[in-house]
């Protein structure tokens, strides 16, 4: 919460509203954040969010509401009143530089999150803990999409089906063949990509040593 109340305190020196220096989700999620912990959050009060739909000759930063827990791509950040006594407690002295927990069964941020993985569009790269995963040498469209999906959002733990609809294919099968291509070929086999049971979405996780991944 330390960058959310730093923007806080920007916003409050130059007299400006707070959605000025709203943060970006994805720059949460690189900070160590997770979906779960920003929707923790919301429901407690501490933070809302909107997606920015700032254009250009706006006269400051524009958002719109996207439901009570539901992200998207564009998505920023504000500390509530609520939220800035919590952060002001969290980031004092005492802490030792390290956020103290909210509450006695929940740490807001973890501070021994592990890397997120890199994709490079340009140079086709796909790395985790800077081991290669995979490297196509010709393009693969469809598997690019949804690697640019996750690296545009910071590799949160799910992201919606980016394949655009095709009227002569069924979305929901091309989307599992997609996952299937991801898994395989793998030259490092750190990722694992899953469906979220629905047919419209993706996980990521990170793949340990007893991992039995299709290679073929």
């Amino acid at each position: 919460m330390k960058a959310l109340l730093q923007a806080s305190i920007y916003a409050a020196e130059t007299n400006s509203k707070v959605w000025d220096f709203a943060i970006s989700m994805r720059r949460l999620l690189s900070l160590g954040a997770s979906e779960t912990d920003l929707r923790w959050l919301v429901r407690k009060g501490f933070i809302e969010h909107g997606r920015e739909v700032t254009v250009e000759g706006d006269d400051g930063r524009e958002f719109r509401s996207t439901g009570n827990l539901t992200f998207s791509r564009r998505t920023c950040i504000v500390l509530t009143e609520a939220g800035i006594k919590v952060a002001k407690s969290q980031c004092s002295p005492s802490s030792n530089g390290r956020a103290s927990s909210v509450s006695s069964n929940r740490q807001v941020t973890s501070n021994q999150s592990l890397p997120v993985p890199q994709w490079d569009a340009e140079s086709r790269k796909l790395q985790l803990d800077d081991q290669l995963v995979k490297r196509f040498k010709w393009p693969a469209v469809n598997q690019e999409v949804v690697l640019c999906a996750f690296e545009e959002d910071g590799w949160p733990e799910r992201v919606d089906d980016p394949l655009p609809p095709q009227p002569d294919q069924d979305s929901k099968r091309r989307l599992a063949d997609t996952i299937k291509c991801l898994n395989r070929k793998q030259v490092n086999k750190l990722i694992h990509f899953r469906g979220d049971g629905t047919g419209q979405g993706i996980v990521w996780e990170r793949v340990d040593g007893n991992w039995k991944m299709d290679n073929s």
